[in-house]
C-alpha cells in the first residue's frame, strides 16, 4: 500500500518509522563510500595508466559516490512531504548504478586479484544501498487511483503521438514533428528511453498510420528499418509493450570504461539489447 493511500494517522507512524528507516541509510553509503575509497587509492597507486586516464575513472568514482548520495538527500526530502523529489532520487540512484557498471568494468582492466576483491565489495555494498532504497521507493511510490487500462498510444495532436510504460503510465517514448537537439529544419523526433534521434519528416505520415493503429509491433519494425538495428527502445518485442527506464531494468554496460550497450530485461524475464 503507497504511503500517500493512507490514513493521517498510519502516515504519522509509518511517517516516523521511513524516516528513521532513511536515515539509517547513511551507514550502508558509508561502507560504500570507504569502499569507493579504497578504489581511489588503487587507482592512485597503478602505473599502468596514464594521469589523464586515471584522473577520468577516478572522477567516475567519485561521481558514483555523488550520485548516491544526491538520491539520499532527495530521498529524505520525499519523507517530509515533497513527493516531487521521489523520481529524482530514483534518477540519481539509476545514474549511480550505470557508474557502477563503469567503474567495475575500469576495475576489470587490472587483472590482479585486489582488483577483484574490491569489485565483488563495491558490488556488494551497492546491491545493499539499492536493495533497501528500493524497499523505499515501493511504500513511498503513490499507487493510481484511476484502474482503468493505460493506453497503448496517446495521440496529442495530429504531429506527436506518446507511449506510455504499461506498468506505471510514465511516458516512455515520443514521436513527433520537431526540432532535434541539433536540427535545423523540422524532422520527425523520436525520444525513446536511451536515446533522441532525427528521421526525416517525409517518413512522419507512414509512423503516424501505424501508430493510429496502435501496432506496437509495426512501429518497431519501423524504427528498425529507418532507426537503429534494436528497435524501439522501450519496446519488449515478446510481450508486445511498452516499458520506461525503470521497468524495463535497463542496465547500462561498459567495457574498459568504454560505453558498450544497454540491456532490458522486462517484468516478465525478456531480455535484450535495447541500445548498442
Amino acid at each position: 500500500m503507497g504511503l500517500f493511500n493512507l490514513s493521517e494517522n498510519d502516515k504519522f507512524k509509518i511517517g516516523n518509522h521511513l524516516k528513521e528507516k532513511i536515515w539509517n541509510i547513511r551507514d550502508d553509503i558509508h561502507e560504500l563510500e570507504n569502499i569507493l575509497e579504497g578504489i581511489t587509492h588503487f587507482l592512485l597507486s597503478r602505473k599502468k595508466l596514464d594521469d589523464v586516464t586515471k584522473d577520468l575513472w577516478i572522477s567516475d568514482v567519485s561521481a558514483l559516490s555523488y550520485n548516491t548520495i544526491s538520491a539520499w538527500e532527495m530521498l529524505k526530502s520525499v519523507s517530509d512531504g515533497y513527493i516531487e523529489h521521489l523520481d529524482k532520487s530514483k534518477n540519481y540512484l539509476f545514474n549511480a548504478r550505470s557508474l557502477l557498471a563503469k567503474s567495475i568494468s575500469q576495475l576489470a582492466y587490472y587483472k590482479e586479484e585486489l582488483a577483484q576483491n574490491l569489485i565483488e565489495e563495491l558490488k556488494s555494498s551497492f546491491e545493499k544501498c539499492w536493495s533497501v532504497f528500493f524497499d523505499i521507493f515501493n511504500i513511498l511510490t503513490p499507487e493510481k487511483k484511476n484502474s482503468g487500462v493505460i493506453k497503448r498510444v496517446i495521440k496529442v495532436s495530429d504531429s506527436e503521438y506518446h507511449l506510455p510504460c504499461s506498468i506505471c503510465g510514465k511516458i516512455a517514448v515520443e514521436c513527433k514533428i520537431g526540432y532535434g537537439h541539433f536540427d535545423k529544419q523540422e524532422s520527425l523526433v523520436y525520444s525513446g528511453i536511451t536515446h533522441s534521434r532525427s528521421l526525416s519528416k517525409s517518413l512522419a505520415n507512414k509512423l503516424f498510420k501505424i501508430l493510429k493503429k496502435e501496432d506496437l509491433s509495426g512501429v518497431h519494425s519501423f524504427m528498425k528499418e529507418y532507426l537503429c538495428f534494436e528497435g524501439m527502445d522501450a519496446y519488449c518485442p515478446e510481450c508486445d509493450k511498452i516499458y520506461c527506464w525503470e521497468h524495463y531494468n535497463a542496465r547500462v554496460e561498459y567495457d574498459d570504461g568504454f560505453y558498450d550497450c544497454t540491456m532490458g530485461e522486462c517484468p516478465a524475464g525478456h531480455r535484450r539489447m535495447i541500445d548498442d
